[in-house]
């Protein structure tokens, strides 16, 4: 990607219809503005809803392909750059923009941080190997693909029965696994789904894994009357979203959805956050299109050039993350373990002081992560042989001891132990008394 031509007053982060809204409405108050997306196409899960959208106001109905391009085209005509499949990185207290292939980074008076959910994992084995060969977490705009096929469809909420529903329509046989007793989804939605003959639900089941050999051919679940193996062609998992707001710098709350005031404001000043990435309570589109109006009426009202200052919210915290640390380990009681050289991937998560990591530098001054290795390093030789729960509890009692964090979230995921197809995860959460 070839360097911009120059530095606009406002960057959006994210082109779903929150981020579009955003661009359009900042273009349109005068604002210079550059909107990135990630993907290839702007959208976002605009583009992947299977059935026409009859609740946008104002609109009878509109398909989401066609109300992505027609949020595009807008944003344009009022003079927004709109560029795509542009990675892009927040650098919070500078308030500096940095791009893929591109030299030097960008600072605009204000950045719009409009990046939205993905869909939550349940993290067990089989369903990242079998992503795209069965498992997915969108029915997509082809459902009519399932004729014939045996469904699985984990969860209890709308989308979840929603998914159950459409699949029902083409599917021989569709089968819903979730964890409660009752269905936590709409009740139009669940009547929907309780009028398909071919829909079994099941409650009260925990996935344990999904199988397969080239493609899935199955879900292993424990229910109440023990574990046992559910046949199935393709699998949805449908849990729930978690919001896409990691590696930003700015404060959220205890699920990672992004803290902002009514004017959209983060705890960095000249930060603003729009739509799902900041709204567990309203995930819709006509509330992410209101947010990013709002927000370009805010970021039109600051003075000038001078960023308006934004409070701390006393008692905030900022979640960092650290993924995916893979360190050789010989973890296990067991006599045929003792010898077996693993790898133990470590997954944490920090809430570090908001106040404090406002004021600093750069964000990832609150935590040493070359540190945490070496600390999560020191306790695998001193633990060896150990079963991997007192490794994760060594560990997070270690970080929290060592590191100014209120709060350590610790998940160990152990692989190849000798029992066939078998891993073992654990997660262990610590916090200050």
């Amino acid at each position: 990607m070839s360097e911009f031509d120059a530095s606009p007053e406002v960057i959006v982060l994210g082109a779903g219809p929150a981020g579009l809204s955003a661009a359009l409405w900042c273009a349109s108050l005068g604002l210079s503005t550059l909107l990135v997306e990630a993907q290839r196409e702007v959208g976002g899960q605009l583009r992947v809803i299977p059935y026409a959208l009859e609740n946008v106001p104002g609109i009878a109905s509109i398909e989401g392909v066609t109300l992505a391009e027609v949020l595009r085209s807008q944003a344009i005509s009022q003079g927004a750059t709109v560029r795509s499949g542009v990675g892009a990185r927040l650098d919070a207290a500078s308030l500096r923009v940095h791009f893929d292939g591109v030299a030097e980074p960008l600072s605009p008076r204000a950045v719009v941080i409009a990046t939205g959910v993905r869909r939550r994992r349940l993290g067990v084995p089989g369903e990242d190997e079998f992503l795209g060969r069965g498992v997915a977490f969108n029915i997509g705009r082809e459902p009519e693909r399932l004729k014939g096929a045996r469904v699985v469809v984990i969860g209890g909420g709308d989308d979840a029965v929603e998914h159950a529903h459409l699949a029902a329509l083409h599917a021989r046989s569709v089968t819903l696994l979730h964890r409660g007793e009752r269905l936590s989804a709409r009740p139009a939605l669940r009547t929907a789904v309780e009028a398909h003959a071919n829909v079994t639900r099941r409650p009260r089941m925990r996935i344990e894994a999904i199988e397969g050999d080239a493609a899935v051919t199955g879900v292993r679940a424990h229910g109440p009357h023990g574990a046992e193996r559910i046949e199935a062609d393709v699998v949805f998992v449908c849990v729930g979203p978690e919001p896409v707001s990691e590696g930003y710098g700015v404060a959220t709350d205890a699920k990672g959805y992004v803290r902002v005031d009514a004017q959209g404001r983060t705890s960095r000043e000249g930060v603003f956050a729009v739509g799902d990435v900041c709204s567990a309570e309203a995930p819709t589109i006509a509330h992410a299109m209101g947010s990013g109006s709002a927000v370009a009426k805010a970021i039109r009202a600051m003075d000038g050039g001078t960023r308006s200052a934004v409070a701390v919210v006393r008692g905030a915290s900022d979640r960092l993350g650290l993924r995916g640390i893979s360190l050789p380990a010989r973890i296990g009681a067991y006599p045929r373990e003792k010898g077996r050289q693993q790898t133990l991937t470590f997954d944490l998560d920090f809430d570090v002081d908001a106040a404090r990591a406002a004021t600093a530098d750069a964000l990832r001054d609150t935590i040493d992560y070359a540190a945490v290795t070496e600390a999560i390093a020191e306790i695998i030789a001193r633990q060896h042989y150990n079963l991997i729960e007192t490794v994760a509890e060594v560990v997070a009692t270690t970080i929290l001891a060592r590191f100014p964090t209120q709060r350590v979230r610790v998940r160990v995921t152990k692989p190849g132990v000798p029992q066939r197809r078998a891993a073992a995860v654990i997660e262990v959460e610590r916090s200050r008394g």
